[in-house]
């Protein structure tokens, strides 16, 4: 599971990377600066989806709900296998990919009787979690894809999101099903993740 991430990227600052190393066209929708860490379901992200011929880097909600049921759940995660194996998400999946800009994500890890939260980056300042879309009552709403976890991970948790990494995130919304549905696999370049304690969680959580 992934309930916290952290993007320092704005879109401006993400439409401008992409502007400048990848070929496409790009129109930048989200101009406003969202919350930058510590970003929780039911907040707004950015995500970057292909529509036709253009790549739109736009807001979205992170987790999909369905109805205003305060019973009903809100999805912000989904499982691959989940994915493959239900009607409603295949098709979610087949014509509604999204890539999540990330500069790391949290989890957190049991020591001594407590959670300690961890942050998890690349060795690179951007990355993606890759993502489905959906859009209930003109609202785009988002969830992230999970998948089992590398040896990286499985010290702390047993999934982590899937993910990529800049030069091949486009891939993700390009490419046929079957390539996108490989992609979703547990990240293979774990050498390249880095994990320290997220001091800044324990301290927002002792002034709370």
């Amino acid at each position: 599971m992934c309930s916290r991430f952290e993007n320092k990227e704005t879109g401006l600052s993400v439409f401008e990377k992409f502007s400048k190393d990848s070929s496409g066209n790009f129109i930048l929708e989200e101009t406003e600066n969202l919350k930058q860490s510590s970003i929780a379901p039911t907040d707004d992200i950015i995500i970057i989806r292909k529509e036709k011929d253009t790549y739109r880097i736009q807001k979205s909600q992170w987790g999909i709900k369905f109805d205003n049921n305060p019973q009903s759940p809100l999805i912000f995660n989904s499982r691959i296998e989940t994915i493959m194996q239900k009607d409603y998400w295949t098709k979610l999946f087949r014509s509604n990919r999204c890539i999540i800009p990330v500069t790391a994500f949290y989890e957190w890890k049991s020591d001594n009787g407590k959670k300690i939260p961890q942050r998890i980056s690349l060795n690179e300042n951007l990355f993606f979690i890759l993502g489905i879309y959906t859009i209930i009552g003109g609202k785009f709403m988002s969830s992230l894809i999970t998948t089992e976890p590398n040896d990286f991970m499985k010290l702390i948790h047993n999934r982590m999101p899937a993910l990529t990494t800049f030069n091949n995130s486009l891939d993700f919304l390009n490419s046929s099903d079957d390539i996108a549905i490989s992609m979703c696999k547990p990240f293979e370049s774990g050498r390249l993740m880095q994990i320290q304690i997220a001091e800044e969680l324990i301290k927002r959580k002792e002034q709370q």
